[in-house]
């Protein structure tokens, strides 16, 4: 887990003097909002500080249906609710910070964002906009991967989660009040449901559980039971059963600091390591709800969490939360790796003051203006960032900004190219349909020659070799794998089940008289390497018994920095370039070295196979290159761009004549 989220998205807070529909005020919610937002502040910008500093959202989801749902049956006790009253609520909450947190990701990105980079926000733009964001994150990362880091608005996934729970939960409410159920018993039986999927869905489905709405309700739910619970009476509901009533209950000041002792240890103990939610959410969850229930005459609820910096810290913390995360997303971006701690710590004090004006400048002022006038323009701005990010993200990042001409070539150099037609007739000439069984043919519509076998470091070579073989009169299909390797256990890896089928038909290819190997991995003589070594030999064998002419590429090297920092952002004025935009050639040498002893035994079994190092077309004597001739050679950390692909094929070209030893 790199990151941390939460929701800062209950209901507007009622002031001290409420209306009768209203709630009474609780500052001492207000100081648990503090809480959870500095944790996960605290964990986004220091993650090695609090280490469970993450789990401020599970804290977020129960306040937020502990005050919504108190409201919701408020209204529904007085017969005040209405649905359009509810979502006009929701939105003169909701959008006024995120639609201004939207458009200057926006405005900033179309300073200092690369194409690909822009085209992504913009997609994610769209995501947060239409509340979905956790759907769009869902299918492209998990929460915690390190590509997380450089995406400025993952973070609001965790209003999707909410917005996607409210467009359900007050419908279940109104129904079950028309029926006169008891609604701390609808609340308990979905919650249980939503924790079931929960704790089955993360062990076999973690990111999905992550991000999915249906696995995340429970905690909203024990906020909202606990507000159906407070609201018995009040609300004219049944009465608990006697045997439940007589029960001798905690005192305020129990139930507070068992709270506080849950949120601790899940603070302390929960790591980025853990499969969480999960059975671990229970602590801030329950930690949470315990603290709320305890009222504001618990000691600590009225002393720490209603003192004034609490209040305020709770006053800001959705606009807080919203701002945070893109400051120090966008650091992460500028500087092409992790901020060093002054950027961090003065990023976090930008979003304080960015809140703070937020707060007082933008939402306070709305919420005395006219309802039907803002609710109208509120969403005529969302709906505006919405289509810009969705134009951004169909004209991928807009390429002719004069901020990214200056390097437009290295700047699209950065995204993976496909050629999707030969691709897609490839797949059709062999009937391949999953996403796990790829190919790309020079010429699909004839019988291949050369096949070149391989993972993704196979196919960062392909369109050079295309062109390499096209010129004597070959035709090179490209199989996609994972260990190219025979007889290697696939277990649960798609890619590695659709290996074995591939080194099939390829060895059964009387039409094929050269076969390519490239792959990432790379061998070591470690105990746990032997296996890899010996399918790489059962592998060998097969092919050059079936009189194949065998070609070993051995990999690229693999950079301790992203490539991106070689290219100047333009619109960024304090952005650097990194010079020398390499790494050393010892730096190479170590990183390859059991790599190479292994090579050196099996190339002396195999006189047959035409040994290529790859490596060689981007490194000296004193470095690897990572920038040749003002072209970027890698688009990652270990993936070459187009440009590095007809690099490498053009040292292939002019590799000496291959005579196997006899």
């Amino acid at each position: 887990m790199k990151l941390a989220q939460l929701s800062v998205v209950a209901e507007e807070t009622p002031q001290p003097a409420p209306a009768p529909a209203h709630l009474p005020y609780r500052p001492d919610i207000d100081g648990l909002r503090a809480v959870a937002v500095l944790a996960v502040v605290l964990f986004h910008a220091f993650p090695g500080w609090l280490h469970g500093g993450f789990i401020g959202v599970d804290v977020f989801f129960v306040i937020s249906g502990f005050l919504i749902t108190s409201i919701l049956v408020r209204e529904l006790s007085q017969e005040k609710f209405s649905f359009a009253g509810f979502y006009a609520r929701r939105v003169r909450r909701i959008f006024p910070a995120l639609v201004l947190v939207l458009a200057a990701c926006l405005a900033f990105g179309w300073l200092a964002l690369f194409p690909d980079e822009y085209g992504q926000l913009g997609k994610h733009v769209v995501g947060g906009a239409g509340f979905a964001a956790n759907f769009f994150y869902w299918a492209q990362v998990g929460y915690f991967d390190t590509a997380a880091e450089t995406k400025p608005l993952l973070h609001l996934w965790s209003l999707g989660i909410e917005e996607q729970f409210y467009m359900l939960w007050p419908v279940v409410l109104l129904l079950a009040w028309k029926r006169r159920m008891n609604l701390l018993l609808v609340a308990a039986a979905l919650g249980v449901v939503s924790f079931l999927i929960n704790v089955v869905g993360i062990i076999h489905h973690p990111t999905a559980t992550f991000y999915s709405p249906a696995s995340r309700a429970w905690e909203l739910l024990l906020g909202a039971g606990l507000a159906c619970l407070h609201a018995r009476r009040s609300a004219g509901l049944p009465s608990l059963p006697a045997r439940l009533a007589s029960l001798r209950l905690p005192s305020p000041n129990q139930l507070a600091w068992s709270g506080v002792f849950l949120l601790g240890v899940g603070l302390a103990t929960i790591t980025r390591e853990d499969r969480f939610p999960g059975w671990p959410a229970l602590l801030p969850s329950v930690g949470a709800m315990l603290v709320i229930a305890a009222g504001p005459t618990a000691w600590f609820n009225r002393t720490v969490l209603s003192s004034r910096p609490a209040v305020w810290v709770g006053l800001i913390s959705y606009p807080l939360y919203l701002w945070h995360w893109p400051l120090l997303s966008f650091a992460q971006i500028v500087e092409t790796g992790e901020p060093s701690p002054a950027i961090r710590t003065g990023a976090v004090l930008v979003a304080f003051l960015l809140a703070w004006l937020t707060w007082r400048v933008v939402e306070r002022p709305l919420r005395a203006a006219r309802e039907k006038t803002v609710i109208a323009t509120l969403g005529a701005l969302m709906l505006s960032c919405a289509a810009i990010g969705g134009y951004l993200w169909f004209k991928q990042g807009l390429p002719e900004r004069q901020v990214v001409q200056e390097n437009l070539a290295n700047n699209q150099a950065l995204v993976v190219y496909e050629d999707k037609a030969k691709a897609a007739a490839c797949k059709a000439r062999y009937g391949f349909e999953s996403m796990y069984d790829y190919c790309i043919m020079s010429d699909p519509a004839k019988d291949p020659t050369v096949a070149l076998i391989g993972d993704s470091h196979a196919y960062h070579l392909v369109y050079g070799l295309m062109k390499y073989y096209d010129g004597l009169g070959e035709n090179l299909v490209k199989f996609g794998t994972r260990y190219p390797y025979w007889g290697i256990e696939p277990r649960d890896d798609p890619y590695q089940q659709a290996t074995q089928p591939m080194l099939e038909k390829a060895l059964a290819m009387d039409s094929v008289k050269t076969v390519l190997f490239s792959t990432f991995a790379r061998f070591s003589t470690e105990p746990d390497g032997q296996v890899v070594i010996d399918a790489a030999r059962e592998t060998f064998r097969r092919f050059i018994g079936a009189g194949k002419h065998v070609i070993f590429m051995s990999d690229v090297p693999f950079l301790d920095f992203n490539p991106r920092a070689c290219i100047k952002r333009a619109g960024v004025a304090s952005s650097a370039t990194r010079v020398p935009c390499a790494i050393t050639r010892e730096q190479w040498d170590t990183q390859i070295a059991q790599h190479k002893q292994v090579l050196a035994m099996l190339a002396k079994e195999f006189p047959q196979i035409e040994w290529f190092d790859a490596a060689e077309a981007l490194c000296d004597e004193r470095q690897c290159h990572v920038m040749i001739d003002g072209h970027l050679m890698y688009r990652d950390e270990h993936h070459l761009t187009l440009d590095g692909d007809h690099h490498v094929a053009r040292h292939f070209a002019k590799r000496p004549p291959f005579r196997p030893a006899p």
